[in-house]
């Protein structure tokens, strides 16, 4: 089974991922007019409609989307060619990327590398076929509801689902990766992040007070505020030190290292996964990216 029931009408579909669990969380709103949740890349989007089937789905109204990175909505037109009858729904600036998705592609392939060739093929979507989201709106499923938050800070197009009935979250990536085993969150900041936008979008979900958060990355927890004070601790913890070495003038392995000594959670962490240098680098551009960017800012200001 690649399902599973969270509560009510929220279930998780754990696709696998080039033979491996627990990569992306794909998640099923189970009404009269169901949604799937972000589908994942297009190497991923079998086993989320193999999930489907197992939840007796025939039809989909949505295909929702927290944000277009190819892991999350790069297999959305392939769900699409199984389920015609559905639309896509993301926010407004995600629309000319899933059109034409050539620039997210280019971008993905700089970053990733031969990586990138996992996520397999990337098309553009019929425009007819991709409906905007509108901040706060209120989507209904026949037999559940769904509120849109958009959610700014990881990605510009950044939307959460917010299922009120059982205060469920659907967060994508604004909430960081979550370790089921450890009950750790490590922070998701690569470049374009805006740290200002990324603690404003947690302290509007902070405000919901939802009792269940499902991450994309990966799985759901049931302290789902004391996980999302807790990210912005870190995020704010991350921000600081990175800031810091940018300063200095140090390299990123300079704030690698900075980094360990100054944030415990993080040294906690390297105790569980030793690779965690290869996860950081990225999110660590993504802080740098933004100082250097405040920093210019604050001195057009002064000029």
């Amino acid at each position: 089974m690649l399902t599973q029931q969270i509560l009510g009408p929220v279930y998780l579909i754990d696709s696998p991922y080039w033979g491996s669990q627990g990569v992306l969380g794909t998640y099923v709103v189970k009404g009269g007019e169901p949604m799937l949740i972000d589908p994942g890349p297009t190497s991923q989007v079998s086993g989320a409609l193999e999930g489907l089937r197992e939840l007796g789905i025939r039809q989909l109204r949505y295909v929702g989307l927290t944000h277009i990175h190819l892991d999350h909505g790069g297999g959305a037109w392939k769900v699409i060619e199984a389920h015609p009858e559905a639309d896509v729904y993301a926010h407004p600036k995600a629309v000319e990327h899933l059109v034409d998705p050539s620039r997210l592609a280019a971008s993905a392939k700089q970053f990733f590398g031969p990586a990138y060739e996992r996520y397999g093929e990337v098309r553009g979507l019929n425009p007819m076929k991709i409906q905007e989201s509108q901040d706060g709106e209120v989507l209904d499923l026949q037999g559940a509801t769904l509120k849109v938050i958009w959610t700014p800070g990881h990605a510009s197009h950044g939307q959460s689902f917010w299922e009120p009935d059982y205060r469920i979250i659907i967060l994508g990536d604004c909430g960081g990766s979550f370790s089921r085993r450890s009950g750790s969150i490590f922070p998701i900041t690569p470049p374009p992040f805006n740290l200002e936008r990324a603690l404003e979008t947690l302290d509007k979900l902070i405000a919901l007070r939802p009792e269940i958060i499902c991450y994309s990355h990966f799985g759901y927890s049931y302290d789902a505020v004391k996980k999302l004070v807790f990210y912005r601790g870190e995020l704010q913890t991350w921000g600081e030190v990175v800031g810091r070495g940018v300063k200095e003038g140090l390299d990123l392995n300079g704030i690698w290292e900075l980094l360990k000594e100054q944030d415990p959670i993080l040294r906690l962490s390297l105790d569980e996964d030793g690779n965690r240098r290869t996860t950081a680098i990225p999110n660590i551009i993504g802080l740098v990216e933004y100082t250097k960017w405040k920093l210019k800012e604050e001195v057009a200001k002064s000029s």
